[in-house]
Order: structure tokens, then C-alpha cells, then sequence
């Protein structure tokens, strides 16, 4: 088993083969962690979180579901799932996002900033970042259409495991935002484990 933390505010790449397990674990609770995924020889296919939407009807997904890419492909199954709250919806943090929503202007560590690092690695630019699997994130849609991001329901030890249905390049970050419930107002670790064993 291959087993990686990723320290708060940073991310990782990492390549998965068909059938293969991802467990993303919440070390301490109240952590999202922003994952990206790419069909391995083919980068321009990549999740599409409105596809997977789409494909499962609905704006929350748990156990049993699918991560889909912009061809309407599935990259990744959800098979085991202890919190049951994530979120489709919201793009990496960025610097223009701290600028608008935080009126930070200087640096600030940021998931777009460390999704292009870790992914410009296999020669992916900050064009072929797209709309993350926010996991954790507790995002909740009103009746009347408001977009509200609550404290993650996450506890320590807390995880949900994905299946790679296909060869895949996969991202991911602990996110950076320490200024909203986001992360339960502050950043802590993401840890990482790869079952070797393919199915």
C-alpha cells in the first residue's frame, strides 16, 4: 500500500491504475480535500463535475455513485463513504478568489495554485484545471436556490475510498481556505492511501 499525507494547504499527483483503491482520509475532521482526474493518455479527458451531476441526477453523491469525465465516462466509483456530504459545485480556491471574496491581494496558498504545480509535472497547464470533487465540503443548496457552505461534516478518521475504473492521473489538495467554514476555519492534513492490489 502506498500511503501519502498531504501537509495543510498543499496537494499531490499521483497515478492510479484500473481498479485500484483511493482512500482519502480526514486526519483531524472538518478538512476538504479538492480532487481532479484525468484518463491516463488522453489529458483532455478529464472529470467534468456537470456530467456527473448529470449522470446521477443530483447535486450530492455518495456510496455507489460515479465521478464522470467531460466524455460522459466513468473515471471513479464511490465504494465506501463515511460522511455523505461533498460538493460538485465550487472551483479550486484561487488568488483571484481570496481577492474577491477575502480582499487578500497578497499571497495566499491556494488549491488552483497547487493543482498547477503538482500537475505541471506531467505538462498540464492552468487551462486544463477544471471544477473539482470538493470531498468533505459541505456545501447545501436553499429551496430558494442560495449556495451555502456549512463546516464539514467530517470527523477525525473520517474517509471515503474510490475505485478507478479506468487508468487515471488523479490530483489532490488539502484545501487552503482558512477563512470561511470551508475547512472549519483552519487547514489541517489529508492523508492518502493506494491499494496496490488491482481488481
Amino acid at each position: 500500500m502506498l500511503a501519502i499525507t498531504i501537509p495543510p494547504q498543499e496537494g499531490v499527483a499521483l497515478e492510479l491504475k484500473k481498479g485500484q483503491l483511493l482512500k482519502v482520509i480526514d486526519l483531524e475532521g472538518g478538512q476538504v480535500a479538492d480532487l481532479l482526474a484525468y484518463r491516463a493518455g488522453d489529458f483532455s479527458e478529464k472529470l467534468s463535475t456537470g456530467a456527473t451531476i448529470d449522470n446521477n441526477g443530483s447535486l450530492y453523491i455518495g456510496q455507489g455513485d460515479y465521478l464522470y469525465s467531460n466524455k460522459h465516462n466513468p473515471l471513479l466509483q464511490i465504494v465506501e463513504d463515511t460522511v455523505g456530504a461533498h460538493d460538485l459545485l465550487h472551483p479550486p480556491c484561487s488568488p483571484d478568489m481570496y481577492r474577491v471574496q477575502y480582499n487578500i491581494k497578497g499571497d495566499h496558498p491556494s488549491c488552483m495554485a497547487n493543482f498547477i504545480k503538482v500537475l505541471g509535472e506531467y505538462g498540464l497547464v492552468e487551462n486544463d484545471i477544471v471544477t473539482p470533487f470538493n470531498i468533505f465540503m459541505n456545501t447545501r443548496v436553499t429551496t430558494g436556490g442560495r449556495v451555502e457552505v456549512k463546516a464539514p461534516l467530517s470527523e477525525a478518521g473520517d474517509y471515503i475510498i474510490l475505485r478507478a475504473e479506468t487508468d487515471l492521473l488523479v490530483a489532490v489538495t488539502a484545501c487552503s481556505v482558512e477563512e470561511s467554514a470551508c475547512n472549519a476555519h483552519r487547514c489541517t492534513a489529508i492523508r492518502l492511501e493506494v491499494d496496490q492490489k488491482i481488481n
